[in-house]
């Protein structure tokens, strides 16, 4: 079945068909990655309780917790400042279905006392998990500095 030209998705098919840019490879994996990068695969993760306990009453029932939602709480709380933002953030969730281990990248902008910027990134990642997955959630946190820009860090 041969598409008819009428609509702008046909349209721009076509186009790209007939004109293939000469760095071709460089644009499909910037587009492929922006692809990826939106829709992030998501796991459950199961909230803990203080005393370390996952069941939530007598019969078994669990409490979880989308990773894509604990992700975007996290970038949501930490993209508020100018000067350090997350540049990617990654959750390890362990096959017992328990956050295991969150890792920071983050940028930060030039004159930024580093280890206190590392040093409250981790302090609000540690409450947020808390508040999301429950008080018995006690992941490492790895933040590192990957990036320095000048100016607010986030119009990079």
């Amino acid at each position: 079945m041969a598409l008819s030209q009428t609509g702008p998705l046909e349209r721009a098919a076509a186009a790209a068909r007939a004109e293939e840019p000469e760095d071709w490879e460089s644009v499909s994996r910037s587009v492929k990655r922006r692809i990826h990068a939106t829709v992030t695969p998501s796991r459950p993760v199961v909230v803990v309780a203080a005393d370390g306990t996952t069941d939530q009453d007598e019969h078994g029932s669990r409490t979880y917790v989308a990773s894509r939602v604990v992700r975007s709480r996290l970038r949501e709380a930490l993209g508020r400042s100018a000067d350090a933002t997350p540049e990617r953030i990654d959750l390890t969730v362990g096959d017992d279905e328990r956050l295991a281990r969150v890792e920071i990248d983050l940028v930060c902008a030039y004159g930024t006392e580093l280890p206190a910027a590392v040093e409250q990134v981790r302090a609000l990642v540690e409450v947020i998990v808390s508040d999301l997955l429950g008080p018995g959630t006690r992941a490492p946190v790895d933040v590192a500095v990957t990036d320095v820009v000048v100016g607010d860090v986030r119009l990079s």
